[in-house]
């Protein structure tokens, strides 16, 4: 049975929509392309009908979740006070709200190890996207400069990253709160200060 143009994109777009969540959830390796095309009702044959291959579904999927947290991210930024809004991206990053939902949550965090393992070939297009995330939100970032605000944002999410992950490794809530509080002022200091 062939289906209409619609069809095919509505699905594409269901399969890209599970796979950005599956993959931040449970790891783009755990997540095969078998689970992701079951939690949409499709077959796993029909996935090559969608992607080329896993690498470009993995893409597509990191694309997606970038834009779902720089939308997020940049509605912070510009609803905080003028001024305010590098503030209200490092409150809202390190936060247990965002450290409890992986699935929803930047994909650096989620993913960053499993994306170095990538061929040459999937990470030169991922830094596309990461560059593309950076300049997106460089308004809002400390720096005299458009290219010294893109650099300040790499590193300051970079290092966000990092401790959101060891964050979601620790059992103690306390001590994941302590965490995110202390990472949250040492971030505001830093950064301020440039």
């Amino acid at each position: 049975m062939r289906y209409s143009l619609e069809h095919k994109a509505w699905n594409h777009e269901r399969i890209l929509s599970v796979a950005a969540r599956s993959f931040r959830e449970h790891g783009g390796d755990t997540s095969g392309i078998g689970t992701v095309m079951n939690k949409v009702g499709l077959k796993k044959g029909g996935f090559y009908r969608h992607f080329k291959s896993k690498d470009d579904l993995f893409v597509e999927a990191v694309a997606r979740a970038l834009e779902e947290t720089g939308r997020s991210m940049e509605e912070v930024a510009r609803a905080a006070p003028e001024g305010q809004g590098m503030r209200a991206i490092v409150e809202r990053y390190l936060s247990s709200g965002h450290a409890n939902a992986p699935g929803s949550g930047c994909v650096r965090a989620a993913l960053g190890p499993e994306m170095a393992r990538k061929p040459v070939a999937v990470r030169r297009r991922i830094e596309m996207l990461l560059r593309a995330y950076r300049e997106r939100l460089a308004p809002f970032m400390p720096g005299k400069t458009l290219e010294k605000r893109v650099e300040n944002c790499g590193l300051l999410f970079s290092s966000m990253a990092g401790v959101l992950m060891m964050v979601r490794v620790m059992t103690n809530p306390q001590r994941r709160e302590q965490t995110l509080i202390d990472a949250r002022s040492m971030f505001l200091k830093c950064f301020a200060d440039l």
